[in-house]
Formats: C-alpha cells, sequence, structure tokens
C-alpha cells in the first residue's frame, strides 16, 4: 500500500523527525511504500525560520531529502486533499507527536503587567481546525482510511474549547478508523470533547522503536567519540534557556567536578534551535544531524535536561537519566504549573521510574542538589529499565499491527 504520513516532519526538532524516521522505516521494512505529506503552515515554518540558526535547518533538510520522500508542499487543507488524490495514497496515518492540540483564546489570555492584558499568539498547527485533525477527507472524491496514532494534545486546556468547535472536533476523532494517544491527558481530552464516546488506548511514542526500525542508519559509538571528540564516558547535559528550566553556573560547575572525579565527561547537548544553557568544558555546537543526536544519546553514560525525546531515547536504550521535566499545564499567569499533565510525568509513572525526574516547570519549584542527581544516574535501574523498553516495543508492535488492520493492509 501507498501510506501517507502527516505529522511534524518539517520542524527543527529531533525528537518529532526522529518518531517521524521511525515509523517511515516500519512501513518501509513491511514492504509498503510510505510518502511524507508534505504540509507545512507558512506560520509555522516563519516561527522556525526567526528561532533557528540557518545552518540546522538547511541539515535537516538535507537529511530529510536523503531519508525519505515527500510530497508537493502543501500550506492549507484543501492541498492536502489534492496531494492525496494525485499522489494515489491509499490510506493516512497522522502522528505520532502534538498532532492533536487545540489551545483556545482562554488559555492564551497573559496580564504582562496589572494593567494590561494581553493574548499569546500561536502558530495554526496548535488550534482547530487545521489538517492534523483530518479535515481534508472532507475534499477528496474517493474516502481514504485515517489512522490516528500516539497523539498528543501539549497540555491543551481542552475544558474551554467552545462548545461549538468541540462538536467539529468529536466529528473528527469519530471518522478515524483507528485512534490512539500518547498520553493520559490527551487520552482525557478526547474522552471529554466526544462525550465519552472515545476513549483512544494509550500508546508508545514510534521513538520507543527506533533501534528495530532504523537502526541501519545509526553510526557507530567509535564514530560518534571520533566525530565529536568525546570520551569512552560522558554525560549529556541539555537545559533551555529559560529560569524556569535551566539550572545556574553554579550548579553545572558542581556537577562536572563531581563528574570528572568519577572519570565522566560532561558534555552540553544543544536543543535543534539553540545551545544548551550554562557552560561546560566540553560542548557539541549546532548544526546536529536528528540521527547523531540520537546517536549520542544512546552512547552515552547518562543525560540530565529538559524535553521528554531525549528521555524516551535514554529508557528505549537503558541509558540513565535524570529529568528536569518543563511539561504541564500552566496556571495564574504561569506562576504555578500542573505536572500531572506533562507527558513525561506519564512516561516515567508508567515505567515506574518517577523518581528520576523533578517538576522543573514553576517559579517555586525544587532544585535536586547536582550530587543527587549525580547518584540517581549511578544508581539507576537498568534491569527495570530493560524490562520496560521491551513491554513497550511489544505494545508498539501491536500497535501497528491493529492500524495495518484497520487500513486494510497486511502486516507481514
Amino acid at each position: 500500500m501507498k501510506i501517507g504520513l502527516l505529522a511534524y516532519h518539517a520542524v527543527c526538532n529531533f525528537g518529532a523527525m526522529l518518531q517521524l524516521l521511525s515509523t517511515y522505516m516500519f512501513l518501509k521494512n513491511h514492504g509498503h511504500e510510505p510518502v511524507i505529506i508534505n504540509w507545512l503552515a507558512k506560520d509555522l515554518e516563519d516561527y522556525y525560520s526567526q528561532n533557528t540558526p540557518k545552518s540546522q535547518i538547511e541539515n535537516q533538510l538535507k537529511l530529510r531529502l536523503q531519508l525519505w520522500r515527500e510530497t508537493a508542499l502543501c500550506r492549507t487543507i484543501k492541498d492536502v486533499a489534492n496531494v492525496i488524490a494525485n499522489e494515489h495514497i491509499d490510506a493516512v496515518i497522522i502522528g505520532s507527536d502534538a498532532v492533536a492540540q487545540h489551545h483556545p483564546l482562554f488559555e492564551r489570555i497573559v496580564f504582562p503587567c496589572r494593567s494590561i492584558v494581553a493574548v499569546n499568539s500561536v502558530t495554526s498547527d496548535v488550534v482547530f481546525p487545521n489538517p492534523f485533525w483530518g479535515l481534508w477527507t472532507n475534499y477528496l472524491d474517493k474516502p481514504v482510511p485515517v489512522a490516528l496514532m500516539s497523539a498528543a494534545s501539549q497540555d491543551s486546556k481542552y475544558k474551554f474549547i467552545p462548545k461549538h468547535l468541540r462538536k467539529q472536533m468529536k466529528e473528527c476523532v469519530m471518522s478515524y478508523c483507528y485512534a490512539s494517544v500518547r498520553d493520559e491527558d490527551t487520552q482525557k481530552m478526547f474522552s471529554y470533547i466526544t462525550d465519552g464516546q472515545c476513549c483512544p488506548p494509550v500508546t508508545p511514542d514510534p521513538v520507543f522503536a527506533f533501534n528495530q526500525n532504523a537502526a541501519s542508519l545509526l553510526p557507530s559509538k567509535a564514530d560518534i567519540m571520533k566525530r565529536y571528540g568525546l570520551s569512552d564516558n560522558y554525560l549529556l547535559v541539555s537545559f533551555k534557556n529559560d529560569k524556569r528550566s535551566m539550572v545556574s553556573q553554579t550548579w553545572l560547575n558542581e556537577l562536572q567536578n563531581i563528574a570528572t572525579q568519577h572519570g565522566v565527561q560532561c558534555v552540553s547537548l544543544p536543543f535543534s534551535t539553540s545551545r544548551s544553557a550554562g557552560e561546560l568544558d566540553k560542548e557539541i555546537g549546532l548544526p546536529l544531524s536528528p540521527v547523531d543526536w540520537y546517536a549520542l544519546l544512546k552512547y552515552s553514560c547518562g543525560y540530565i535536561g529538559n524535553n521528554m525525546h531525549p528521555i524516551v531515547v535514554c529508557i528505549h536504550n537503558a541509558v540513565p537519566f535524570f529529568s528536569f521535566d518543563n511539561y504541564g499545564t500552566k496556571h495564574a499567569n504561569g506562576l504555578f504549573c500542573d505536572s500531572s499533565t506533562s507527558k513525561i510525568r506519564h512516561i516515567l509513572k508508567v515505567a515506574d521510574l518517577l523518581d528520576c525526574r523533578v517538576a522543573s516547570n514553576s517559579l517555586f519549584r525544587h532544585t535536586p542538589t547536582p550530587s543527587h542527581v549525580f547518584d540517581k544516574l549511578q544508581t539507576f535501574d537498568r534491569d527495570k529499565c530493560v524490562s520496560f523498553a521491551q513491554a513497550y516495543l511489544k505494545k508498539y508492535n501491536e500497535m501497528m499491527v491493529t492500524i495495518f488492520e484497520r487500513i486494510g493492509c497486511d502486516s507481514h
């Protein structure tokens, strides 16, 4: 079958590209013809152009051209329908990643000071309607099955969505031949907007199957160490330049001293849009290939920092980690954060690894000491991690078999 994939394929985000690459390779390995539906909203493209080094944008574009095939560029919902028809695509898989977002107006109201009320602007990919909700099916002469895979709502405050929009979103969700979500908060959102008629299963991010699906693309540890000038035992550190996410330079200095005493090299790992906050003796810069980024984590002796996909890569490869969790639903103009909705917290709760995490997205957070964090890496329960990773890989494969059945293709 010719299967269209619709996700965040063109944004400069390591995890977004890797999860899609994992799915692409899974389909290819099973004898199907995957094609990336090249929907890129102009405002989203502009956002990354303004916030990402040009060298990184060029690097990821080059990699996209090497690794997969994309359709003609789509800017609108109708454009997506046209490429599906013109390419004779048999079925579409939407996701994984944050493809089920809607951040209502009420959620975006902020108070910069006592006398001013402002509304945060957002790009069109995070508000309904957009192509991630499958609305292009209305423009197809010949219907195609649509599966939504491991979708996430990215802390959307769904209870503030107006009733008329909830009705439209419900119609979209109920039209899918298959739907699953990546975390419990998104599961609750789907149940809410469909009046309890759809409570989709929680399924793994495709990066949990990257070694299975795309191992042939990975460089060796020797290649990575030589390319980036790394010692055999290196610890990756990655903090956003945000006072609610980062740690102090004093904290980093103490961590580096402790690591050095244990024969471990501390290395600063960048985000796809910027360098990691703070200074360490060794820093990896941009541009950086998402595949190399994955390999750097896979071969490391540990990871400390923000974001979800580094944690997913670590769990998948039984690499010790400590998460400074920067997700959750913000309240009181951002002063407080409900971390119970965090996608990182969900994964670590299921994996029984919550002791490897601290909620960091609050002005009133408690920052653990560097010695405490380093001790957590040293005493990391690899056996528990391996057991969970194997179970989640099995769950991923079961999900893919079900998707194949629902869209009408052979899974062998």
